[in-house]
């Protein structure tokens, strides 16, 4: 029998804000017309909300409102309320209910930040291997946090580390200022930036989302901890990434999400802020199912507070999430509030499939002759490849129809081969 192998083919009116005067910001710049207004406690229902996030309307020029949030819920969730804890077996263990397994953090540099390197960490954990590079866990992100010791701020404030949300000087191996240098000061900080009080350069972003999300930079008018989200006011539409782009809007997280995911090297497709359905928007229940579904989780955006949506129960419209504070799993359910914040919004930022890394077929060789009518085939890893098929055929015509499947195996076993026949094989 002979072995041949031929070309794989797989392979404000609300920072509505009176401060005793109302303040009017208007750009001329890519037909972008904004009225802005803000104050320190912006008029809300809750007590806790009044704390914990501002809001703002930017009007353009052909009439459409966008409603912007800065969200800033401190470290720990406000203790008066109840953080329900979901005890579960494992992901998707339970009848009519979906878990992915995502990463927990403790908060470090906001709660969006955080939010954001959970999610890119659930994703540098399943094919997008190139979201952490670092030297931790062999270069894969940890499940959780505890891997970087906690720091106090000058304000005697501690925080635990984690480097996709925020770098810092002495974290991971960094030998150089980072995001946590550059931009804190101390929590609710309105002071301006390190960097810039002391007249240094800023680092090179590249390593920590929280830099691309704008979270914490006095230079985007956001206060230490705090990041700005985007969605429109009177229409239930996702508000996406490239119409805050093209109207000029340059400091929302979602479209730093989109940034940081490019910078690691992979493509976007969906990436929009929309209203949720509780909040006369349009993104539902069903819809954030199907994002867990199809294995992406989703960044919810509560009235002071972002949280991770990790999973769900269909039967209760429970909502599983990860909520910065600890490494646990809380739950609300879906339209109502959560430590009693409201949720508002979700931001959705998802990607193209990975391109798996170039691999070669390590045996047989190609041209062997003389091989056995049983024999294994056997070939390199690709990285990124989540799995691999093969197939093979007596017909050298780079076609081939009986795909097997060996999930993450390199390898696949093969009997009863015709002597004295040419087979041709793929992976």
């Amino acid at each position: 029998m002979n072995i041949n192998s031929h070309t794989p083919i797989r392979k404000v009116l609300s920072w509505f804000v009176l401060m005793g005067l109302l303040v009017l910001f208007c750009f001329g710049v890519g037909g972008l017309s904004v009225v802005r207004a803000e104050r320190e406690n912006p008029p809300v229902n809750s007590e806790l909300n009044s704390a914990y996030f501002t809001s703002m309307t930017i009007i353009l020029e052909d009439g459409r409102q966008i409603e912007g949030i800065a969200i800033h819920g401190p470290s720990q969730p406000p203790a008066s309320f109840e953080r329900p804890i979901v005890s579960l077996p494992g992901p998707g263990s339970a009848l009519g209910v979906v878990m992915l397994d995502v990463p927990a953090f403790t908060l470090s540099f906001g709660t969006s930040a955080t939010s954001g390197s959970m999610i890119a960490a659930y994703y540098d954990r399943n094919g997008y291997s190139n979201m952490y590079t670092g030297p931790t866990n062999g270069g894969v992100m940890p499940m959780d946090s505890s891997s970087w010791p906690n720091w106090m701020d000058g304000n005697g404030d501690t925080y635990g580390q984690c480097p996709l949300t925020a770098s810092r000087n002495g974290l991971d191996g960094r030998t150089t200022r980072g995001s946590i240098d550059d931009y804190w000061v101390a929590y609710g900080s309105t002071a301006p930036d390190p960097y810039i009080t002391n007249s240094w350069p800023q680092h090179t972003w590249g390593d920590a989302i929280g830099d691309y999300m704008k979270t914490s930079q006095s230079a985007f008018t956001n206060n230490d901890g705090s990041t700005k989200f985007y969605t429109y006011t009177n229409n239930s539409l996702p508000l996406t990434c490239s119409s805050m782009v093209s109207s000029e809007i340059t400091d929302d997280g979602t479209v730093g999400r989109k940034l940081f995911y490019e910078a690691r090297g992979y493509t976007v497709t969906d990436c929009y802020n929309q209203k949720t359905d509780n909040n006369a928007g349009g993104f539902t229940f069903a819809m954030y199912k199907a994002e867990i579904d199809a294995g992406r989780p989703v960044m919810l955006l509560l009235l002071g507070r972002v949280v991770v949506g990790v999973g769900y129960d269909d039967s209760t419209n429970t909502v599983y999430i990860h909520d910065t504070a600890d490494y646990l799993t809380h739950s609300f359910t879906w339209g109502g509030s959560y430590s009693g914040m409201e949720l508002r919004a979700v931001s959705i930022v998802n990607l193209a499939a990975p391109t798996p890394g170039a691999f070669n077929k390590t045996s047989p060789a190609n041209g062997a002759t003389g091989q056995p009518t049983s024999l294994t085939l056997a070939w390199g890893a690709g990285s990124g490849a989540t799995s691999y098929e093969y197939c093979y055929d007596t017909t050298n015509d780079n076609a081939c129809s009986a795909w097997v499947s060996t999930g993450t195996t390199t390898s696949a076993n093969l009997t009863g081969l015709g002597p004295s026949t040419n087979y041709f094989w793929q992976v």
